[in-house]
């Protein structure tokens, strides 16, 4: 799909890159957040678990993450839609 804009409390990353379900081997919508733009966040994100729900705006609509899994060779947060 491509880059978008997310916010997660005060927290606002323009390049963070959503992949659709279909464009995915597993058939979830994925949003990768990378490092680089938000160190801060990513250190927030590096103490959530997996169960946890993160209300955050997508472009602004509201949505739910749920952190996935840290991509070591992108620097990225990968976390899944609900």
């Amino acid at each position: 799909m491509g880059k978008t804009v997310v916010k997660i409390g005060s927290f606002e990353v323009d390049d963070a890159h959503l992949t659709s379900a279909s464009e995915h081997a597993e058939g979830k919508t994925t949003l990768a957040i990378p490092c680089k733009s938000d160190p801060d966040l990513c250190m927030q994100l590096d103490g959530w678990d997996e169960h946890t729900s993160i209300p955050a705006m997508l472009d602004g609509k509201q949505s739910l993450l749920y952190k996935q899994h840290y991509d070591r060779q992108a620097d990225a947060w990968v976390m899944r839609l609900e």
